[in-house]
């Protein structure tokens, strides 16, 4: 393979580990943003992990040119250097791949949670109820008092 198809699959390839690396801090700032009273740091986050994987997916699709272009000048024959480039990003994106399942997990069940919370408020409060029995079978004093 000539050098220049080399080094600009290499350029994409260190631009590709870049984004996969960004998404990994992404996925752990939602996870910490996560459970938190305001959401808006969590949609946030996943607001620029969607432009990232949209960024991600047009160096992808420049390696896959590159690799087009290498492959019909090589007549088919793989290169060395290109297959170890490719390991090297495919083993970023694994590891992006499972901080975005554990992103995944977090969510589910902090989703699951907040539906379980949901869940019981709408059903009374055992000891609220029982309260508000008891305390409106009492007689109520008629009497208004001005200083208390």
């Amino acid at each position: 393979m000539p050098v220049p198809r080399t080094s600009a699959i290499a350029r994409h390839v260190e631009a590709a580990k870049n984004l996969l690396r960004e998404l990994e801090q992404q996925a752990a700032i939602a996870m910490d943003a996560l459970g938190r009273d305001q959401n808006t740091e969590f949609l946030a986050v996943v607001d620029d992990r969607t432009k990232t994987l949209a960024r991600l997916n047009e160096i992808v699709e420049a390696i896959v040119q590159e690799r087009v272009l290498a492959a019909a000048e090589q007549a088919g024959q793989p290169d060395p250097a290109t297959s170890a480039l490719l390991a090297d990003v495919a083993q970023a994106a694994a590891s992006a791949l499972a901080s975005h399942e554990q992103l995944t997990t977090e969510t589910r069940r902090e989703r699951n949670r907040l539906a379980q919370v949901h869940e019981r408020s709408g059903r009374p409060d055992a000891v609220a109820h029982r309260y508000a029995a008891t305390s409106s079978q009492l007689p109520r004093s008629r009497t208004f008092s001005v200083s208390g």
